[in-house]
């Protein structure tokens, strides 16, 4: 098994998106074929962003450069997957296809709490969707303390496992 260097080693940040991020998330960003099917790629989600303003884009830094995103996604349209006024969606969550098995998406997971919290302190839970057959998927975020507490929805491709991630105000 690949072992990966302490959270200390890999540098890992969660930061707003920027224009400066551009170029590696919208020219040089690629996920596999399979994962194409779950994931909105950046240049589409951050369009979506633009268009929403409940919708924030975050990027995930390696050594200051950006190997992942993902979209923070809260308030009413979010009603469908959760009736809580007070949570916040993941979404579109990927790593670059190159930097991916390195522990990127797993200290990612690690660090969202503290972030939604400074960022979004009204908030109290954490939420998003994972399509049932994406078993490594399911268990890294069930490894970061994501419950699975027998929500399922039917989604665009199968049935969807929603994730629960009630937040610790002591963050």
């Amino acid at each position: 098994m690949n072992q990966h260097p302490e959270s200390t080693e890999l540098k890992v940040e969660l930061k707003f998106f920027r224009p400066e991020y551009e170029k590696a998330l919208f020219e040089d960003y690629h996920v596999s074929a399979e994962q194409e099917k779950y994931t909105a790629l950046p240049v589409r989600a951050i369009q979506l962003c633009r268009e929403d303003r409940d919708r924030h884009p975050i990027v995930i830094l390696a050594a200051k450069q950006p190997v992942g995103f993902f979209v923070l996604h809260r308030g009413d349209r979010i009603r469908s997957i959760t009736e809580s006024p007070r949570a916040m969606l993941v979404r579109s969550l990927s790593i670059n296809l190159s930097e991916q098995g390195k522990g990127y998406g797993k200290e990612a997971m690690a660090l969202l709490p503290k972030f939604v919290s400074d960022y979004f302190p009204d908030m109290n839970e954490i939420v998003l969707v994972v399509n049932q057959h994406q078993e490594g998927t399911l268990q890294l975020y069930t490894d970061a303390g994501f419950e699975d507490r027998g929500h399922r929805k039917s989604g665009p491709v199968g049935e969807q496992v929603l994730l629960h991630y009630r937040m610790n105000r002591k963050q």
